[in-house]
């Protein structure tokens, strides 16, 4: 997949790749391991109030949240055949499908959003002790991977996702910060 920057905070100090703490070519690189090549993800930075809002919108959560995931795939055959992504192929956990709506745009195909937001993310890092660029990096994989289909609702999807995102990490040199012994 590829990745695009979008800046969406008032205040955007420090610039863009500044406030990923992780450098944009590891970035792009995890996620261009993931999904097909010709899919986009959108990497969307905003401040903590619009964060608490989209976690309460979304999500019903009380105040912000370090990363949101939005896909734009759909999980059926919407008549073409040919999924663009088959289960268990680059990360995808389901065959997926761009959106019809997406698909006949020039260019890469949308196939979702991932909302960081990085004042929440750098001083929760900060609170916690934990590398801020293996964090950023983490949530990339992990939100990549929630377009992929991914969820971690019961036990056993946790601990497959985590697995996953171990091996994401693992391809580029990274640890995974949440697993033990990664």
């Amino acid at each position: 997949m590829i990745l695009a920057l979008v800046d969406r905070r008032r205040d955007r100090v420090p610039a863009a790749e500044a406030a990923l703490c992780a450098p944009w070519e590891v970035l792009a690189r995890l996620a261009g391991g993931l999904g097909p090549a010709g899919w986009r993800v959108d990497v969307v930075l905003v401040e903590d109030p619009g964060m608490t809002s989209l976690n309460a919108g979304y999500r019903g959560g009380d105040g912000p949240t370090d990363v949101l995931s939005f896909s734009y795939l759909v999980d059926e055959d919407p008549g073409d055949g040919t999924a663009g992504a088959r289960a268990g192929e680059r990360g995808a956990r389901l065959d997926l499908w761009p959106d019809p709506l997406e698909a006949g745009e020039s260019g890469p195909v949308l196939a979702g959003e991932i909302v960081l937001a990085p004042g929440f993310i750098t001083t929760r890092c900060r609170e916690q002790g934990w590398p801020p660029d293996e964090e950023m990096a983490l949530l990339v994989v992990h939100g990549c991977l929630h377009i992929l289909g991914w969820e971690h609702d019961d036990e056993a999807d946790r601990q497959a996702m985590m697995a996953c995102e171990a091996a994401v990490l693992r391809g580029c040199g990274l640890p995974h910060p949440l697993a033990k012994g990664a």
